[in-house]
């Protein structure tokens, strides 16, 4: 039971990953290709965060009601949907479109296939070791992104719009694998019938539970500081990797692969740390020093190497934060409610993000670099705070 439980997480998990990663590398250039200046793409992606902020609670109720399996399937349909738009369009307004309905699907997945691995382990009676389950689902999610990205890339610099149809061909199949290989065992889709009465109650239990619950208040505030700090790298790598050392399109998705590359290793380094660790917070502040300095020292490079060196090396310490955080959080929440407690940290990193993409992507019309030491220097500054005190 044990085995195949954790088969189908890691399978859905590299699906989840391989079938956006092929539009990863080139998602900015392809914007660019089509008239969109560098604050517009923040805009058009601020869309998507701050549509995945208003629609994860009552995505994550919805996932809590009527089962992970549900959500995770028409989650896959809806971002295929999206990516096929985002493949047709080619205006500021289009695009807005595909990240609206694209954060529908998102948040449909968002928190309901880690709460399906942990309350079907549960339900079994298995005990295992969380950091080592998210560890091993962060190894097939960045091994989807490798291959992804990097066929993408070269099917890109052909035509930067393809990627597009190839991911959204990709995420109906996932949703497809879905429906065959999971099992519900909260048993609420045996009956589909479709009510606001449940939603809004899980939604306002998860809300209550929240607000009593002080450690994952923290945790939730602790991750929306980095997924602000992280926009401009997140928007800008590859404006400054193309335009600014002129690096050829294919060459991206080669840097793609080495983002997930290091993410990984960071992610492997996550247990150890947990265990040489007094507590939570050291690990997490370890992690945000890593990215901080990173962050800086990549945007004010000169030359390719050094500057791509230190931006992989931000991407470990990414890489060491997720299953930390994960861990933490997940250890913090009950098995009723987990998907919308989950949803509740995701809406908490919507929003960070969307004020790291305005703030941004403001600065990063003026310069790349003093936007990347701009976020850097705020991650650095929490450090101390981590460090000195459990989460």
């Amino acid at each position: 039971m044990k085995t195949t439980i954790v088969r189908t997480y890691t399978l859905m998990a590299f699906l989840l990953r391989f079938a956006p990663a092929f539009f990863f590398a080139t998602y900015q250039l392809f914007l660019t290709e089509h008239g969109m200046s560098i604050f517009q793409i923040s805009l058009i992606n601020g869309a998507y965060m701050l549509s995945v902020f208003i629609l994860e609670v009552p995505t994550g109720a919805f996932a809590d009601s009527f089962g992970r399996k549900q959500s995770i399937v028409w989650g896959c349909i809806i971002l295929g949907l999206s990516f096929l738009i985002y493949f047709t369009s080619d205006s500021f307004g289009g695009f807005i479109i595909a990240e609206i309905v694209g954060a529908l699907g998102s948040t449909l997945i968002s928190g309901a296939l880690d709460a399906w691995a942990v309350d079907s382990l549960a339900a079994a009676n298995i005990d295992t070791p969380l950091e080592a389950l998210f560890k091993r689902e962060e190894g097939y999610k960045q091994a989807g992104v490798i291959s992804g990205s990097l066929i993408g890339s070269f099917i890109g610099s052909v035509n930067l719009s393809l990627p597009w149809l190839i991911s959204g061909a990709l995420m109906l199949a996932s949703a497809i694998c879905a429906h065959r290989l999971m099992i519900e065992t909260r048993q609420r889709e045996s009956v589909f019938k479709f009510s606001l009465a449940p939603l809004l109650h899980t939604a306002r239990d998860s809300w209550i539970s929240s607000r009593s619950n002080p450690a994952f208040l923290r945790l939730a505030g602790v991750g929306a500081i980095l997924m602000m700090s992280v926009q401009s790298l997140n928007m800008q790598w590859p404006l400054l990797f193309r335009t600014g050392f002129n690096l050829p399109v294919w060459s991206l998705g080669v840097i793609f692969a080495g983002i997930a590359t290091t993410t990984a290793l960071g992610a492997r380094f996550a247990p150890l740390t947990a265990r040489k660790t007094r507590h939570g917070g050291q690990g997490l502040a370890i992690a945000f020093f890593i990215i901080g300095i990173t962050m800086i020292l990549s945007g004010q490079a000169s030359f390719v190497a050094p500057a791509l060196t230190y931006f992989l090396l931000h991407e470990f310490g990414r890489g060491l934060f997720g299953p930390l955080k994960k861990a933490m959080i997940n250890r913090r929440i009950d098995g009723q409610n987990r998907a919308t407690m989950l949803s509740l940290d995701a809406m908490a990193l919507s929003a960070g993000a969307f004020v790291g993409l305005i703030g941004g992507g403001w600065l990063g019309t003026h310069s790349i670099a003093l936007a990347w030491s701009g976020s850097g220097i705020l991650l650095l500054a929490v450090v101390p705070l981590l460090y000195r005190k459990a989460v």
